[in-house]
């Protein structure tokens, strides 16, 4: 009689009981381990890679258990960014509250960073980030929609997050009824999973939000957890569907809100958060980027170091062409690179469906705003992607034009900073609102003209008035 019941060594320390037939990735992610994949299972981000012992690296979403096996799960090729710079460096002035212990989070759709910081004087005491234990239930952010959709789904989704975060804090030297104040800056999902809002109402038009404004309980109702008797919980407010609290703040970190001229925010996250605006005025919207992006960086290769590098040089070398087309020889198996990786269609399809969205994106907000990219006198990036990006490599393949190139500042986790702010300067929440009454959230699928935007951009091309959008003679002849 064969045994059902197996056992899984992992990395010569731990064993983990399963059984014959279950999936590799579930076992893993139920016994604590979290990878940052973002393929939906179904094997092309290679990010869930494990070497399994007499049959050597796998892809563990893919992979059926069938007899006891030990594995060897490396580091996590993704790194969770914890700091920021470059924004808002001349306002760092103190006005907190002045005892305890406050935190601030960034509550990642993929990625979760905290910061401690002394209330006192508002220094920073520590810092931690971790992958969000949440990707168990799906990578991107419509997956976790459809989980918390119904309360069993939004019971778990908060469980996971919330759990991770209370013994993340009791780590980090401080015992939790030291804590006066916590703020989350996170999505407009991410934060209503954790305020216990059903999010069957994100899953389909017209995708009215049920937390647009801030909600601030007691922490020990948030983790439901006596030890944080002191801490009341704020979790900040959100525009839209799809831009949340942790755009609102980076807008605002980065004093976007106080220029008298035009500048982009640009959060190239998981998502794709996107505002453009100056004093008194502006437009935002998102759309999916992340995962097809950071899809691409693959376990095993040392250099490029992201996908806008990797797909810049096979472009340069002839090996995908200016259509995002692999050359005849590497069609059908793909272009093989050193460490095993292979490049093939679907994953530049994937990554150029991205490419197109963020490009419409811009392109849609600046129509709204009767400007050209011309006219954008400043370009914050934000969000672990967008940190890591070249910009070199983004003009040549045409995510922005050739004006931004000089334009582009790194801000590293403006979402963190601004949570960190809201801790040290009670006006910043202030600051907030004010911004987000000033803005209209844009849904791009109801615009017009950007179906004709977002097929304009399916290419490695680079960005032109020629060939991308309209100038201000086009939209001045239509007002």
């Amino acid at each position: 009689m064969i045994n059902d019941e197996l056992t899984l060594t992992v990395n010569d320390n731990k064993i983990i009981a399963c059984r014959r037939g279950d999936n590799l990735f579930k076992v893993l992610c139920s016994a604590g381990y979290v990878f940052s994949g973002n393929c939906g299972g179904l094997g092309r981000c290679q990010r869930c890679l494990v070497d399994v012992k007499g049959a050597g690296t796998v892809k563990s979403c893919t992979y059926t258990i069938t007899d006891n096996i030990q594995i060897t799960i490396g580091e996590d090729n993704m790194s969770v960014l914890a700091s920021y710079k470059g924004a808002d460096e001349s306002n760092n002035v103190y006005n907190g509250d002045g005892c305890g212990i406050g935190i601030a989070i960034d509550l990642g759709t993929t990625t979760i960073a905290i910061e401690q910081i002394d209330m006192s004087d508002g220094s920073v005491t520590g810092r931690c980030g971790f992958m969000n234990p949440q990707i168990e239930y799906g990578s991107d952010v419509i997956s976790r929609i459809r989980t918390g959709s119904t309360e069993d789904g939004l019971a778990k989704l908060r469980s996971s997050v919330v759990t991770r975060i209370s013994s993340e804090l009791a780590g980090m030297g401080y015992a939790p009824a030291d804590i006066s104040r916590i703020i989350i800056s996170g999505n407009t999902t991410m934060n209503a999973i954790l305020e216990r809002l059903l999010l069957d109402n994100l899953g389909h038009a017209p995708f009215e939000i049920r937390n647009p404004d801030s909600i601030t309980v007691s922490g020990k109702d948030f983790f439901d957890d006596d030890r944080f008797c002191s801490a009341e919980v704020t979790c900040l407010p959100n525009l839209s569907a799809f831009v949340g609290a942790d755009a609102l703040c980076g807008a605002v970190v980065c004093n976007i809100d106080r220029s008298d001229k035009y500048q982009l925010f640009a959060d190239l996250g998981t998502n794709g958060e996107l505002i453009l605006a100056k004093q008194g005025i502006g437009y935002a919207t998102s759309c999916a980027c992340g995962p097809a992006f950071e899809g691409m960086l693959r376990r095993g290769v040392a250099a490029p170091t992201t996908a806008f590098d990797l797909l810049n040089r096979l472009n340069l070398l002839h090996i995908v062409n200016d259509d995002g087309v692999l050359v005849d020889q590497y069609i059908d198996g793909g272009y093989r690179l050193a460490g095993g990786v292979t490049i093939d269609m679907d994953m530049i399809r994937s990554f150029l469906l991205a490419k197109a969205a963020i490009c419409a994106g811009i392109e849609s907000l600046m129509d709204m705003a009767g400007i050209t990219a011309e006219d954008v006198s400043r370009v914050y990036l934000a969000g672990g992607f967008g940190c890591s990006l070249n910009i070199s490599s983004a003009v040549s393949l045409g995510l922005f034009p050739d004006s931004f190139q000089e334009k582009s500042e790194f801000a590293g986790n403006t979402s963190l900073h601004g949570a960190h702010k809201c801790l040290i300067d009670k006006s910043f929440i202030d600051r907030i609102y004010a911004f987000k009454e000033t803005l209209t959230a844009a849904n791009l699928g109801e615009l017009e003209g950007f179906d004709r935007r977002y097929y304009s951009h399916m290419d490695l091309r680079p960005w032109t008035a020629q060939s991308h959008g309209t100038n201000k003679l086009q939209q001045k002849s239509r007002l």
